[in-house]
């Protein structure tokens, strides 16, 4: 993809504030202006605490769910290479990560939405889909979520160059829930307000000016994008802003903005959150998503059994009983 091509699927919303300034101020609120402008948006507690309390329950039960049940065994992990190794949470005792305050930064559990009704919850509360369904001018789609019990430690980046398996390139955008309050060691979530404005001369190039980073992308090729931002952030004179949320808040960021993870100054600091990714439903290549409360889900299904697929979990979890007792359950 070239620079053109991603500068020819922004948003109206976008397209208008690039072009015809004067116009947004009459059709947008005050939110959507302040993200068009910073390429973020901070929302301070809006998110029910009721919704948080819930998901806490679910992690906290996490890891011994992951010893009893095929299906949250299954949870994809990564991060760094050991993690990526993993490949799911059951093997990640292996790595003697039983206890996730003490895993090291950058571990990251895959689409928990996908397990949960607390993290689909979560995913499609109301302050998130609002916003996002006036941004993109239709409904929003959640493509993929992450959470973190750690800093991530991730060097500078844009997602669009990672996250593109949708066609409107510049329909997407990305919403950080803070799990807890967050400590100014724990290595918080810092970012560039205005990066998000490409001009076409300012994307970097991952080979023949192509825009998006392959899978397999050299080590070099990934160090020359993080040299590449570093000058670009010194050239436009951008400043850095940290971000130490209370729990309840809520930052939404645009796909293109430069941010990252700082470093840990306390590794026994936890910086537990719940990052998601959408774009909007119009934009997406899947043909078969499914509706959670005022949202769309595109995220793909988990990779499971053919027996886990079709029998519900609870089913599954008497049969198991049954087999190791001998058949002694009713």
């Amino acid at each position: 993809m070239l620079p053109n091509d991603y500068l020819s699927s922004l948003t109206l919303s976008e397209q208008l504030h690039r072009d015809q300034p004067e116009l947004p101020p009459k059709i947008y609120s005050s939110q959507i202006l302040d993200f068009l402008r910073d390429g973020v948006v901070i929302l301070p507690q809006v998110i029910d605490s009721g919704l948080l309390d819930r998901y806490d329950d679910d992690l906290n039960n996490l890891p011994a769910l992951a010893e009893s049940s095929l299906v949250h065994g299954l949870i994809g992990v990564d991060g760094k290479a050991e993690h990526y190794k993993a490949r799911v949470l059951r093997n990640l005792t292996n790595l003697g990560i039983t206890d996730f305050r003490q895993a090291p930064p950058g571990l990251k559990l895959n689409d928990l939405h996908r397990y949960f009704a607390s993290a689909r919850a979560l995913a499609f509360s109301a302050p998130i889909i609002c916003f996002l369904d006036e941004l993109f001018g239709s409904e929003s789609a959640l493509i993929q979520s992450l959470t973190f019990w750690k800093s991530s430690e991730q060097s500078l980046h844009q997602d669009f160059s990672f996250v593109h398996h949708h066609h409107r390139l510049g329909h997407l955008a990305a919403a950080w829930i803070p799990l807890e309050d967050i400590h100014p060691d724990s290595g918080p979530l810092v970012y560039y307000k205005g990066s998000h404005l490409l001009t076409d001369q300012q994307f970097f190039d991952w080979g023949g000016g192509n825009i998006l980073a392959g899978r397999d992308c050299d080590n070099q090729i990934a160090i020359n994008y993080g040299l590449y931002l570093d000058n670009l952030i010194q050239s436009q004179g951008w400043e850095p802003s940290v971000y130490l949320p209370r729990r309840g808040d809520l930052l939404i960021w645009h796909g293109a903005l430069i941010h990252g993870g700082t470093p840990m100054r306390n590794p026994d600091l936890t910086r537990r959150s719940y990052v998601c990714h959408y774009t909007a439903a119009a934009a997406h290549r899947a043909m078969a998503p499914y509706r959670v409360g005022e949202g769309l889900d595109f995220s793909e299904p988990p990779s499971l059994p053919p027996e886990a697929q079709t029998r519900p979990l609870s089913e599954r979890i008497v049969s198991a009983a049954r087999r190791r007792l001998g058949g002694l359950l009713p």
